[in-house]
């Protein structure tokens, strides 16, 4: 697999409020997440109508192929096709907005990673699992039957679309679900798969937040044409707050041994990652802080199969989630 720089849509098809608090502001609801928000808001699907033509267009696509990056990463829910699923809550599908998005990425010459990003009862329990405080999807087996025919449909609609480049089976399924069930659903999923798609469409795993144990798995497993996903982030464990501005900056060094020896068995991408950060004591100003974070990272993340960053943008412009404006702003150098 030809090693890629990439950017996530994130917030488009599968929504994350903190990436938009606006659309979730409109109207007085208790929304965290697009179930409560397709359940509480009075006009929700005006309101993702008007959203997902508007979030991201082809003008983004084509800065993005502008500045160096190869391909996009989509997250995509469970609750694509209406007229195969029964969903439990009132979900609306943004199947044709996705249809078109396909088109128009291809049109600029760019390429795409589809993400499952959400699945039924949720495999993590965040608000980009799509309904927040819930991780039942491991405790179902249906669940699981469900998620394989959503990525059957899938890969059956897009198979030979030109701009499919490769299809994640399932973003982030948290830390406690068993790695034999993890696993097993992997194994069946690239079965299935790999008898749709075509042979040059790599099929993704991500590494379920415990990097490792993936060793002996594709070392015992022939796969072909697959990649294992690794999301790095420097802001959420604890750890990170401890550490001192240099051993901050230190760590992607500290991971780089076991990420390319992984990447040696099976090709290793970061697909997501980001200068959200704490705020530290730093010789300089806060953008030499947020280069100094970008090339520590990108250092590391260049030597392996690819990278995804997260995301192309939100609503907060002077932000380290926000690629467009970290590239605008002369943070980020690809």
């Amino acid at each position: 697999m030809k090693p890629f720089k990439a950017v996530n849509l994130g917030g488009w098809f599968v929504l994350e409020k903190w990436m938009k608090p606006s659309l979730f502001e409109t109207y007085p609801i208790e929304a965290r997440c697009e179930t409560s928000f397709v359940k509480n808001h009075p006009h929700a699907l005006q309101a993702l109508k008007e959203h997902w033509e508007t979030w991201i267009t082809k003008a983004d696509i084509v800065w993005l192929k502008e500045h160096n990056i190869d391909l996009v990463r989509i997250p995509i829910p469970w609750w694509l096709f209406p007229e195969k699923h029964v969903f439990p809550f009132p979900y609306h599908s943004p199947l044709l907005y996705l249809d078109s998005a396909m088109d128009f990425i291809h049109e600029t010459g760019m390429k795409v990673m589809l993400d499952l990003h959400t699945a039924p009862g949720s495999q993590n329990g965040f608000d980009n699992g799509g309904i927040d405080g819930v991780l039942t999807w491991h405790h179902d087996p249906k669940n699981i039957d469900l998620t394989l025919d959503v990525l059957d449909a899938i890969a059956l609609r897009y198979k030979n679309h030109p701009a499919l480049h490769s299809l994640q089976v399932l973003n982030e399924p948290h830390w406690t679900i068993d790695m034999t069930l993890m696993q097993d659903f992997y194994s069946r999923a690239y079965h299935r798969l790999r008898a749709i798609l075509n042979k040059e469409t790599v099929i993704v795993f991500h590494d379920a937040f415990r990097f490792s144990p993936w060793k002996q798995f594709f070392m015992e497993h022939k796969m072909d044409n697959v990649c294992l996903d690794t999301h790095r982030y420097q802001c959420f464990d604890d750890k990170f707050f401890k550490m001192t501005s240099d051993e901050f900056l230190g760590f992607p060094k500290q991971i780089e041994k076991e990420l390319i020896e992984m990447n040696d068995i099976v090709p290793v991408i970061v697909g997501e990652w980001s200068l959200g950060a704490r705020s530290y004591e730093f010789n300089g100003t806060r953008a030499e802080f947020e280069r100094a974070f970008a090339d520590s990272q990108l250092e590391i993340y260049n030597k392996l199969s690819g990278w995804v960053f997260w995301s192309y943008k939100i609503t907060t412009y002077d932000s380290g989630w926000n690629f467009r404006s970290l590239v605008e702003r002369n943070i980020l150098h690809l």
